[in-house]
């Protein structure tokens, strides 16, 4: 059998339609500790599958455009959509090929990487694993923010009666400047509050997305508070942001519990992918799971992998579980441009919840008890790696390039450079 199916079933889904695949390199012994995994994934949706199509077959938009430089972003859209139109046609094509109706795709992904998210039956699996044009499939899962807890809550009469605040981590991270130029920060995560009087948000609804249901309004406060670190206001009131009053842009892929989807948010990416320029900024404070994440051909990895290729500048957290973030999508993926952002203090000592390993973490900012921009224009303390992620977004966009790093946090025998602008 081809490598597809290699992946395919012995890694991850065999438990669902296959008992007869065979790896090479595995014997039957381990291929049943696969199947074991699967089954106790409980973030798996059942049925529900995400496929990654060879590039040598449907080639992504990113792929087609190669080393074109887009400083218009309807221009490039225009360009992004008109291959669009092609892939999806190829990847229909593909579904008639194996008698699946269209119907059954969730989201179509064409702008990074090419692939759908799609629900199957077992038999309607088996066939398309063994299409030409396959390179890879793998379960949905459930992605859930990481419990956190609103430490505390400053509504905005209050916030706009006090002096403007510059919270720790602003200063352990170099200070604020005033954003400048044309370049966005991207905030893929539960929205942003769209009329927050200390955020410059973008809310024509061509950019600002929602992809949980209703609109890119927050209901969560997690978006919202992420985007108030990277990029709040310098206007007197309230709170400032690294890069401050860099227009943020709402894509929204987590609901109003914190709950949404891998393909939900690989469709938010292909959104950014669609309008982003070089120099932009996405920042991804998500929950990770275990799981394929990260492996070679993850549509997860390959999807920012490509974002960071195109010029944009990719923060990720690294996790609030404790543990080896090399387990954990999205931290786990690294790239040329990419980031991932462990949690320290304001007095620079490694948060306790914080995911630890220098191999996939690149740098740490503060996460644990930050202010800053939350619902209904008010503000609230949070403590995260959630919240660590975004002061590096903040300091790649004012830089317009990776962060500067200034002393270290130790923990488990490594040092974390300490990311500033």
């Amino acid at each position: 059998m081809k490598n597809v199916t290699k992946f395919i079933f012995c890694a991850s889904l065999m438990a669902l339609v296959m008992t007869s695949c065979q790896n090479e390199n595995s014997s039957n012994e381990n291929m049943q500790s696969d199947v074991s995994t699967a089954i106790d994934d409980k973030n798996i949706i059942p049925g529900q599958y995400i496929v990654l199509f060879k590039e040598s077959k449907i080639t992504s938009a990113a792929k087609q455009l190669g080393k074109s430089v887009f400083t218009d972003r309807k221009a490039k859209a225009a360009s992004v959509d008109r291959i669009t139109e092609v892939s999806i046609k190829k990847i229909n094509t593909v579904l008639a090929d194996n008698n699946i109706d269209r119907s059954k795709v969730l989201n179509y992904y064409t702008t990074k990487i090419a692939g759908m998210a799609v629900k199957l039956t077992d038999e309607e699996f088996d066939k398309l694993a063994k299409d030409e044009n396959v390179e890879a499939i793998d379960f949905d899962r459930i992605v859930q923010l990481p419990e956190f807890e609103v430490e505390t809550v400053t509504t905005e009469s209050d916030a706009q009666r006090a002096p403007q605040t510059t919270p720790c981590g602003i200063n352990r991270a170099g200070g604020y400047t005033n954003a400048s130029g044309n370049t966005w920060v991207w905030v893929i995560d539960t929205g942003i509050d769209l009329d927050h009087p200390d955020l410059n948000v973008v809310t024509n609804s061509t950019y600002a997305k929602s992809f949980a249901g209703g609109s890119a309004n927050d209901c969560n406060g997690h978006g919202t508070h992420v985007a108030g670190t990277a990029a709040a206001k310098n206007n007197g009131f309230g709170v400032v942001g690294v890069s401050a009053g860099a227009p943020v842009v709402p894509v929204k892929v987590l609901g109003c519990n914190g709950s949404g989807s891998s393909s939900g948010i690989l469709a938010g990416i292909n959104h950014v992918g669609r309008y982003d320029i070089a120099g932009d900024v996405a920042n991804l404070s998500l929950g990770g799971y275990h799981g394929s994440g990260c492996s070679t051909n993850s549509a997860y990895r390959s999807a920012l992998t490509a974002l960071s290729n195109g010029g944009t500048y990719v923060s990720l957290a690294a996790g609030n579980s404790r543990a080896n973030a090399a387990y954990y999508a999205p931290a786990c993926i690294n790239g040329s441009r990419i980031y991932t952002v462990a949690s320290m203090t304001c007095s620079r000592g490694f948060s306790s919840f914080s995911n630890y390993n220098m191999n996939p973490i690149d740098c740490i900012a503060t996460g644990s008890n930050v202010n800053s921009t939350y619902l209904n224009g008010g503000y609230a303390t949070l403590s995260g790696t959630s919240m660590a992620a975004p002061h590096v977004a903040g300091i790649m966009h004012a830089r317009g390039s990776g962060p500067r790093f200034s002393g270290s946090v130790s923990h488990r025998g490594e040092s974390y450079p300490i990311a500033v602008r």
